[in-house]
């Protein structure tokens, strides 16, 4: 098996969390790190409405009070359930450490801009006191598990990756992109701030790594000749995406014309008894990524 979707263990130090946002599972995941002496670490905080699973859940694995949050990126959905952790933090009188990229304070410090993604989640909430952390930074979560922060620019300035050598495992956020099923990829050039040139650097950044496991946030992690592939699969994707765009910029406000053309030069290999239920996610995936092509390419 080389795709796993369901929550539990990646390795003897990692689990996966479904952050079920909206009552929806297997769209949002994040990443808790163990050492075998009690060191913990969330990898990202999930929104307002996941945070209370996350919260659960964490108790559930004994691992409350939590130590320490590093956030991959400040998009809303993995920022916004850093106040409710926070306050369940402070009710245990235990320091609950976060942690971001040094690019991320200007991002953290007015979340105002996640309004491009969506304006039924706001308001937002700005994310303050957070220690910066450097490209190449080493942290000690336990006595036996040191990470790794990696800078993976692209899909955000502040995007950063987590990398354990030790087990080969890397979280990555958003950096390559999101695989909803063993055939179905979809990149996430979504933002105002996405960078194509950062993106490419990133892959082949992340590429030279040759992970073990690749753990994604949207959703799953990925093991094997899947994790080998998934960089060149991801930027190949990517690509296939740039084109639709590029060959019809005339009508990127025709969200429903450009879905078509997903289905028929992309993902016809997709059975159509599953293609109502991907419908909604693919239709929003592409709203964005016009949007943000329109705001890049004047």
């Amino acid at each position: 098996m080389t795709l796993i979707r369901q929550e539990g263990p990646i390795n003897q130090h990692t689990y996966l969390i479904d952050a079920v946002h909206r009552g929806i599972p297997r769209g949002h995941a994040v990443y808790l790190l163990k050492s075998r002496d009690g060191g913990t670490c969330l990898i990202d905080a999930g929104t307002k409405d996941s945070a209370k699973i996350i919260y659960e859940k964490l108790i559930t694995l004994d691992a409350w009070p939590l130590k320490r949050i590093i956030i991959t990126h400040s998009h809303w959905d993995h920022t916004q359930g850093i106040g409710f952790l926070r306050e369940k933090a402070a009710e245990t009188e235990s320091p609950l450490e976060v942690f971001a990229s040094e690019k991320a304070g200007p991002f953290l410090a007015d979340q105002s801009f996640n309004i491009f993604f969506s304006t039924e989640e706001g308001p937002y909430d700005n994310i303050d006191q957070v220690l910066p952390l450097r490209d190449g930074q080493s942290i000690e979560v336990g006595r036996d598990l040191t990470i790794q922060i990696i800078g993976t620019p692209g899909h955000m300035a502040d995007h950063i990756s987590v990398w354990d050598e030790n087990t080969g495992n890397i979280i990555v956020g958003d950096a390559f992109g999101m695989k909803w099923g063993d055939d179905l990829i979809v990149p996430n050039p979504n933002s105002p701030f996405w960078s194509e040139k950062d993106f490419r650097r990133s892959m082949d950044l992340l590429k030279s790594l040759e992970a073990r496991t690749i753990c994604l946030a949207h959703f799953g992690c990925l093991s094997g000749s899947d994790a080998q592939r998934f960089p060149d699969d991801s930027l190949s994707m990517y690509e296939r995406w740039m084109e639709i765009l590029s060959q019809n910029s005339g009508r990127l406000e025709d969200i429903p014309f450009l879905v078509d053309l997903l289905w028929e030069k992309i993902y016809h290999h997709i059975p159509k008894e599953f293609r109502a239920q991907i419908q909604p996610g693919l239709t929003d995936a592409m709203d964005l990524a016009a949007r943000a092509y329109a705001k890049q390419h004047p």
